[in-house]
């Protein structure tokens, strides 16, 4: 029985030298939150970004001098489907919990500030947060149970961070009103 899910295929090589080209692919696939196939055989789930996305790292491997193909394809085990769909998820898991682990420390230290106003080091650490789970977002390709649990750890922070500022705004009003 085949599956009517579709993938898409960028196999490619490059010359060995420079290297940089190299690391410039593997970080780009890795940015996309590809998973290699085979040796030279990155693989996505076909949709219209991964498409796109593929499609323009394929001519810029041309442009670096390698060959790329994109093939659009379908298992015919359902089993090798799966286990390629548990690497995604173990993929983003991963991310996932490191980023939580990495969140409620942060958290933890601007919990125990409360009421205070935040330093230039922290709000920096909270943009990283942010941008970091934008980019294991972009990379979930298979909606982690872990993506929504980190969304509702940064509301809750946004909840915390506007009962924090209405609180103050309040203190501030009574000291106000006290005038």
């Amino acid at each position: 029985m085949d599956s009517s899910r579709k993938w898409v295929a960028l196999g490619y090589s490059l010359p060995i030298n420079p290297s940089r080209n190299r690391v410039y692919v593997w970080r780009k696939l890795k940015e996309f939150g590809a998973e290699y196939f085979k040796q030279g055989v990155a693989i996505l789930p076909s949709n219209k970004k991964n498409s796109v996305r593929f499609s323009r790292l394929a001519q810029r491997i041309s442009e670096l001098g390698g060959e790329a193909q994109l093939v659009e394809l379908r298992f015919l085990n359902p089993a090798d489907e799966a286990a390629l769909i548990e690497k995604f998820c173990r993929q983003s898991d991963s991310e996932y919990t490191a980023l939580l682990h990495e969140c409620g420390e942060l958290f933890a230290q601007l919990k125990a500030r409360a009421g205070q106003k935040l330093s230039e080091y922290e709000t920096d650490q909270l943009k990283k947060v942010v941008r970091k789970y934008a980019r294991a977002k972009n990379r979930d390709h298979f909606q982690s149970g872990f993506s929504r649990e980190m969304e509702e750890k940064l509301y809750g922070a946004i909840d915390s961070f506007r009962a924090t500022a209405a609180d103050l705004a309040a203190q501030l009003q009574r000291t106000l009103d006290k005038l």
